[in-house]
């Protein structure tokens, strides 16, 4: 039995979608594995690690801009080093923390709750510059979540780049 070209042709695309997908696998695992490498004792929620690299994106949006990156300078460089903090915070866990049980597992839990309110505060913090650059909001109403916060700052910077 000979193969026709196009079976020849499939089994190529096939073998191609194969190592696409082994490729994908490879990439998330080994990036899953960097996050966790200083957090031993729990897995680390993505979307939370997600907030903080679009804060950190946007705020170097700031830092790059040619007019407000003189003028925040300073309330810049501080919030990225609490976006560092929070960052590394997030992170690192102690592995003694697992020999505790509950109680290790609930100091984790009380931390994470911690620092997602910072992050909040954070990313309010970047939004009041962002309402003071926009001048049409005369009054600045603080987010009650790190999404509608990071929302509510993606409008107001596709209305700087306009």
């Amino acid at each position: 039995m000979e193969y026709s070209f196009v079976s020849r042709i499939r089994d190529v695309l096939l073998l191609c979608a194969l190592f696409f997908l082994a490729k994908t696998a490879f990439d998330r695992t080994s990036s899953f594995l960097a996050e966790h490498k200083q957090s031993l004792v729990h897995e680390l929620d993505r979307t939370f690690i997600d907030h903080i690299y679009t804060a950190q994106r946007q705020l170097h949006f700031l830092e790059e801009h040619p007019v407000y990156a003189h003028t925040y300078a300073h309330a810049l460089g501080e919030i990225k080093e609490q976006l560092a903090t929070i960052e590394e915070k997030y992170k690192k866990n102690s592995p003694s923390m697992a020999l505790l049980g509950p109680i290790g597992s609930a100091a984790i839990v009380i931390k994470e709750a911690q620092l997602e309110q910072k992050l909040l505060d954070v990313v309010n913090e970047l939004s009041k510059i962002f309402a003071s650059i926009d001048n049409s909001s005369k009054t600045f109403s603080p987010s009650e979540t790190i999404t509608s916060a990071l929302d509510t700052n993606k409008q107001m910077l596709r209305t700087l780049v306009a």
